[in-house]
């Protein structure tokens, strides 16, 4: 069955080809889940289902009633169970900019729904197209949780902290972001370990938050490591812990980050600024699910998801033999890519105007808006800093501006006093010039016209008075 259905239509009308091509990245990743993971259209016809969903055949409905050429009576010819998440989803077919974990689709079902997870996969313009269902995890699963909680799915709401952040959340209707969104559904949904590449500014941790928000580890810890803040002793003694006596100053027994994050997720940011030592304890972590703090000799079992981020290509580096191979695609079993905001620029004027009410909201100031210059002008700029710089960016300005239409000088200084600036560059310039033909001119009167002489008292050369002479235009 797994990949058999690959029909092309979605709900009676050809799919597009970014569409296309989003599915076929979707079923490229589903295929190396242990999850089972199938794809249906708004007719209930199985557009894919990965290996693991085997299993599922006379489990679901959806599933078991499908042939070769399904019928064209209508929705679902063999009544689903009820609730369905796939009928839930194509009834509650929305678009929304702000994409948190709140906002993906998870519904309620029956206890013993074998597929407990739909998300939306949406078109152009919002039609949901297909619905993405996965069901238990596989084999490789290490979280300890009754058959009960195996096979429910939480109301949306409860997935996130009540005090999260509003700024903390994934915005954007680009397609890049559209495709970020599905992967992340789907690493959400198993156990390995993830890797998310993409250059600074653009969101990694705000990822990996996500995915932990969306996972069944939500309720343990979430633990942060900037592994290029600390030199490789202290990394290790931050990961693994410490026993009393290791090393000068540790006066008693500490547990590392691992331990703290029992159960959760460890989220290892900038891994490729790590020693290659390091790098060979890491792989042993991943590779025995254990730990061994610096100065014991006792190792230590636990039960950590691992993801880790980088801003440079990890596979360059390996092939520059500067991080370990065999590291490399330990990290990488589900590798996601974030895109620049220069990749996904229709999106700026959405994380702006969301950058404008949040800043006012935290710094207790009057709502702002963009003017259509402004909103040129962060279109034309090439955003380095990517997210974190448009960010920062409308945070200063929300706090120094004390009108409500932005303009595009209020935005970036360069733009403020740009013809200000060449203006006293210009007048200096002059300035200058005029100075310096005033001295020659007194020179050459002081010495009746003796070149030599005026060079001398000048402090310059002889051929250095003559190119002078030539530009100031001095006979």
């Amino acid at each position: 069955m797994a990949g058999s259905y690959s029909p092309t239509k979605s709900s009676g009308s050809e799919i597009s080809p970014l569409l296309h091509a989003r599915l076929e990245g979707l079923k490229f990743l589903a295929h190396h889940l242990d999850e089972p993971i199938v794809i249906f259209n708004p007719r209930g016809e199985l557009v894919y289902a990965n290996p693991s969903a085997d299993q599922l055949a006379q489990d679901c409905p959806l599933i078991s009633s499908q042939s070769i050429c399904p019928s064209d009576s209508g929705l679902f010819e063999q009544p689903p169970c009820d609730p369905c998440p796939a009928t839930h989803l194509f009834k509650a077919s929305d678009k929304s900019h702000i994409i948190s974990s709140s906002s993906f689709s998870f519904a309620e079902v029956p206890a013993m729904c074998p597929l407990p997870r739909a998300v939306p996969m949406r078109g152009e313009t919002g039609t949901t197209h297909f619905a993405v269902l996965m069901g238990a995890r596989g084999s490789e699963s290490i979280v300890a949780v009754s058959k009960a909680e195996e096979i429910s799915v939480l109301p949306a709401q409860q997935i996130l902290p009540v005090n999260e952040a509003t700024s903390r959340t994934i915005i954007g209707e680009s397609e890049p972001i559209q495709r970020l969104v599905e992967m992340i559904q789907l690493v959400a949904a198993s156990e390995a370990s993830v890797l998310i590449q993409g250059e600074s500014g653009t969101g990694k941790e705000l990822v990996a938050k996500t995915i932990h928000a969306l996972s069944r580890r939500r309720a343990h810890p979430f633990i942060v490591v900037e592994c290029s803040a600390l030199p490789e002793t202290l990394l290790e003694s931050e990961l693994f812990g410490h026993v009393r006596g290791a090393f000068t100053g540790a006066v008693a027994d500490r547990k590392g980050l691992f331990e703290e994050a029992e159960g959760g997720t460890i989220f290892l940011d900038e891994i490729v600024d790590t020693t290659p030592a390091f790098q060979a304890r890491l792989l042993r972590v991943l590779q025995e699910s254990e730990i061994k703090p610096v100065g014991s000799n006792q190792s230590i079992k636990v039960n950590v998801r691992v993801l880790s981020a980088g801003n440079k290509p990890l596979e360059e580096l390996v092939k520059a033999k500067t991080f370990r191979a065999d590291l490399y695609y330990r990290l990488a079993v589900l590798p996601l890519t974030v895109p620049s905001l220069r990749e996904r620029k229709e999106d700026i004027s959405l994380l702006a105007a969301h950058f404008l009410r949040w800043s006012a909201q935290k710094h207790g100031c009057a709502p702002m808006r963009l003017s259509q210059e402004a909103e040129l002008a962060l279109l034309q700029h090439q955003w380095p800093g990517n997210v974190r710089e448009l960010e920062n960016v409308i945070e200063r300005v929300v706090v120094t501006c004390q009108h409500s239409i932005l303009g595009p000088e209020d935005l970036f200084i360069e733009y403020k006093g740009r013809q200000e600036k060449n203006d006293l560059n210009r007048i200096g310039k002059v300035a200058r010039q005029e100075a310096e033909r005033s001295q020659i001119l007194q020179a050459l009167l002081d010495t009746k016209g003796d070149k030599t002489r005026a060079a001398r008292l000048l402090s310059i050369s002889r051929s250095s008075l003559y190119n002078k002479l030539r530009d100031y235009n001095i006979s």
